[in-house]
Formats: structure tokens, sequence, C-alpha cells
């Protein structure tokens, strides 16, 4: 993912810990991706595992000791088998074996010989087997990265979100606020004659719409998960700025789609289900087991053993066409789905930057509601003296709540890039700085 990683903007040396600590935190109590994090690691361990082919398995092979009592005489043995390994070398198994045994009747050590065999099955598959671990590698580091940036962008909405809804809040209330008053004075005119009744009856339309609406804010506050400091935020911002400042050509993320863990992980299924065709007609073959073996023994003896062993049916009830037909069948299934997967993740980059594009047209329009908002209020301003102070507060919570949909909007774009990110298979957490 290096490659990936060059196409987001290099991060100051510094670190925003107020968020990235909060991102963190999310991570290390997730149920999700400690499981993810989990099967990782222990499928990454098996791949090290099989490329150290050079470090041996040693082991004691039933080391046994006993003793026996018959009368007035005690006797004991001991034996100690010694077994050195290489198992899976190209599809070899190697292996170095002796045993040293002891009999107290004897009272001397003795050794059956050192014993050098190799094994291999005449048409071994060891290559599939390497790529298929790999594959399940790819498919467990993108379900890892999958995990960690839904978190990422959760962290994001969650931090957003209290600082949007709290503001939302206290600008609905206020407005509110100042709907009461006017609907006061409203009952009092009519009391006089000098409103409709119709009047009284918009303005209290008017108040439920709001009362509504203050209920719905309230709910979608009470969602948050918890109430976030400004520092929170302001880090955050700071941080999704820098992540998105430099993003690649819709060409480039085109091609960056194939680097992609899953993307890689369905190329060697297909690369596995080409194999397999091509080597379909091992359906049809008894597949042996070739051994040899040299023994040493003392005064310079040795042996030599050859062996060959096979298991075939016969006659069967149609397994092995069966098989033969199914290995075909997988094959131009997996390019299928190949094909597949790159032409959604081709037809995903394009909606992204469509959806960049909107964020921007929705936000320019914003900013000039904004601007009419600061106009229309600064005209109010030069004329307060035949104002009413509730009209004055009331086109300044306008500019107050357009500023607060800009800010909003402004996030909403940050959000539609960061998704691209994810569509190029980009680690948000560690783009941001964490861990």
């Amino acid at each position: 993912m290096k490659k990936i990683l060059l196409l987001v903007l290099l991060l100051p040396g510094f670190v925003l810990a107020a968020f990235i600590d909060e991102v963190q935190k999310s991570l290390q109590s997730d149920v999700n991706y400690l499981s993810a994090r989990l099967s990782y690691e222990e499928i990454e361990f098996q791949v090290k595992k099989d490329k150290m082919i050079l470090v041996p398995y040693i082991g004691l092979d039933k080391l046994s000791v006993s003793a026996s009592i018959s009368g007035t005489d005690v006797t004991y043995s001991t034996n100690i088998p010694v077994s050195i390994t290489f198992p899976n070398v190209a599809g070899f198994n190697f292996s170095i074996k002796n045993s040293w045994s002891y009999h107290s009747s004897l009272e001397e050590w003795k050794d059956s010989g050192w014993t050098f065999s190799v094994s291999r099955d005449l048409f071994s598959n060891f290559d599939l087997e390497q790529l298929e671990k790999q594959k399940n590698l790819f498919e467990a580091a993108w379900k890892l990265l999958s995990v960690k940036n839904s978190i990422f962008l959760n962290v994001v909405n969650d931090v957003f979100n209290s600082f949007y809804y709290t503001k939302k809040l206290h600008i609905t209330s206020r407005r509110l606020q100042l709907l009461n008053e006017q609907v006061e004075e409203l009952r009092k005119a009519y009391e006089v004659g000098s409103v409709a009744f119709e009047d009284i009856v918009n303005a209290q339309k008017q108040l439920q719409n709001f009362t509504l609406q203050l209920e719905k804010l309230s709910q979608a506050k009470f969602s948050v998960s918890k109430n976030y400091p400004q520092t929170v935020l302001d880090t955050m911002m700071a941080r999704l700025r820098q992540m998105t400042s430099k993003l690649p050509s819709e060409q480039e993320a085109l091609e960056t789609i194939k680097t992609r863990y899953d993307v890689q992980a369905s190329f060697i299924d297909l690369e596995i289900a080409k194999k397999q065709n091509e080597r379909s007609y091992q359906a049809w073959l008894p597949n042996p087991t070739v051994t040899a073996g040299v023994t040493l023994k003392e005064e310079k003896n040795f042996s030599i053993s050859l062996g060959f062993a096979l298991s075939y049916n016969l006659l069967d009830r149609g397994e092995k066409s069966h098989s033969y037909k199914l290995t075909q069948q997988k094959f131009n299934l997996q390019r299928a789905v190949y094909e597949e997967k790159l032409q959604n993740l081709e037809k995903a980059v394009r909606d992204s930057y469509a959806s960049i594009k909107i964020a921007e047209i929705s936000k320019a329009v914003i900013e000039l509601d904004l601007e009419l908002k600061k106009m229309n209020l600064d005209r109010l301003n030069k004329k307060k003296e035949f104002v009413s102070s509730r009209d004055l507060e009331a086109a300044a919570l306008d500019v107050e709540e357009a500023e607060l949909e800009l800010f909003k909007a402004e996030l909403d774009l940050l959000v539609s890039k960061l998704n691209l990110l994810v569509v190029l298979g980009v680690d948000l957490v560690e783009a941001s700085g964490g861990a």
C-alpha cells in the first residue's frame, strides 16, 4: 500500500493528537476491529512461517524411559529419537533422523544410524498452496483495512455531529423563543382587532414546526456517543484538510484501484483457477509419492531405500469427470468475478469524483446564501432605528445558521474526498498519523 499512500499529501511531523487519540480509543474498543486484527496476524504468521524454508523443525519423537523389576533385579532403558525436518521445500519433504537407546543390562549406548530421506508427490501443487495462503492474507488485510476506515469515518461523523447539533439546537431554541414572543404580540393585537385570526393560526403553525424540529434535533443529538471538546473538532478538521488537499487524477485513481488488497486477492484467485484449469488432466491420473533415503550406520555401512506409493480408483461414480468439468467452470467464474470487480471499482471511482464535484457546487451555493444573509443583516443594522430588535436578532440567527451550514458543507466535501481515498484502498488511520 506504500504506492497508494504516495497519492496522499505527506503530513507534517507533528501529530494532532486530540483527534487521533479518539480514533485510537475507538479502535481498541471495537470488537470487529480486534477480531479482524487477530485474524490478520494469524494468517500473516502462517505466510511468514512458510517462507522460512531453511529453518528446520527439530523434535523428539516419542522420547521414552522405562524400568522393570524382576525379584531383586531392576533394569531400565531409555530411547532418545531426534528428527530434523524441512517440510514442503518446493514440494519436497526432507528429513534427518536418528535415535539413541540405552539398556542397563548392556551398559552401552547404541544408535540406529542417521537416516536421510526425501519424499515428493509426483504432481505436486505446492505453488497453489502458497498462492492460496497469500490470497487469504490479502483478504484478511482488506477486511482489517475496511473496519479501520469505517471506524475512522464514524469518529469523524460523531465529532462533527457533537458540535453541529449543539449549535443547531441553540439556534432553533432561540428562534422558538422569538416566535413565542411574536405569537404573544399577535394575540394582543388580535384582541384589539388590528390583526386577523388567520395570522395567529399561521404563527402557531410555525411554532409547532419549530417545536417539532427542536425535538428531532434533540433526538439526533442524543444519538451522538459523547460531547467532544473544541480541540478535537479543530484538530480533526485540520487533519482532514491535510489528508485531502492533494488527490490523484481520475486516470491515476483508475490505475490505483488495481493495487487494493481485495483486488489482489481476486487476481490470485484467478491465477489459482487458471493453474488448476491447466492441470485439470491430473483428475484422471494417479498421484504417486516418490521417496528416497540413505541410512548411515557404524563402520561406514550404509543402506539405500527407494519407495513408490500410490492409490487410485480404477472405477468411480463420475467424481473424476465432475472434478474435471468443475475446474474448467471455476476458471471461467473467477475470470468473470475479477472483471466484474474491476468494473464496479471503476464505477465507484467515477461516482466518487462526481460526489466531490456535487459537494463543491453545494458548498459554493451555501457560500452565496451566507453572503446574502450577511448583506441583509448589514442592511437592517444601518436602519436599526426603524427595525425591531426581534427582526435584528432573527437576521443574526440567519447568518449564524448559514455559517453553520457552510461548515457542514465543508465537512461533506471533505468526507466525499475521504470516500474516494477509501475506494482507492488508502488506510485513513495511517494516513492521518495513527497506527
